[in-house]
């Protein structure tokens, strides 16, 4: 009987464990829910982390909207600036066991809303036209309309 090399061996089981990482990577741990949503399933903890960070994506729009209302570029820009990628780096810690249970494209929409708070407090930076920046939240806004219009999180 021939012996298999222990090195072939490892390189099996290194393949099988990084597809197996690589498939939760990408696909999350999600199912279908009735409403024809994609469910993912979070814990009570990680779900309430998910939420909250929605809240303050929202709190922040409606910060930079009202602050553009009194024509207060500096407080549009904080507003906008606290939802940006330095609220990741914030965040990291807490949600590294979730990535692997986010579908690669709620993170891909997540991490493109962070991206675009830091473009529109950039364009505040600038004092941009109130058009141009509105335009930038149309599409920020779209972004939450097509995560909650594919996604719900579910236990």
């Amino acid at each position: 009987m021939k012996k298999i090399p222990l090195g072939l061996i490892s390189l099996v089981l290194w393949i099988i464990s990084a597809s197996v990482f690589l498939y939760f990577f990408l696909s999350g741990n999600v199912s279908e829910s009735i409403d024809g949503r994609v469910a993912i399933h979070l814990n009570s903890q990680e779900k309430n982390l998910v939420l909250t960070e929605m809240r303050g994506l929202l709190a922040s729009v409606n910060g930079i909207v009202s602050a553009l209302a009194e024509d207060d570029y500096k407080k549009a820009e904080l507003a906008a600036s606290a939802s940006g990628m330095e609220m990741v780096k914030k965040l990291e810690d807490e949600e590294k066991t979730i990535l692997l249970k986010l579908p690669i494209e709620f993170k891909q929409l997540g991490f493109g809303t962070h991206d675009q708070f830091d473009k529109i407090a950039e364009d505040l930076r600038q004092k941009k036209d109130t058009k141009i920046i509105l335009k930038e939240l149309d599409k920020l806004t779209q972004n939450c309309v097509r995560c909650h219009a594919t996604y719900k999180i579910a236990f």
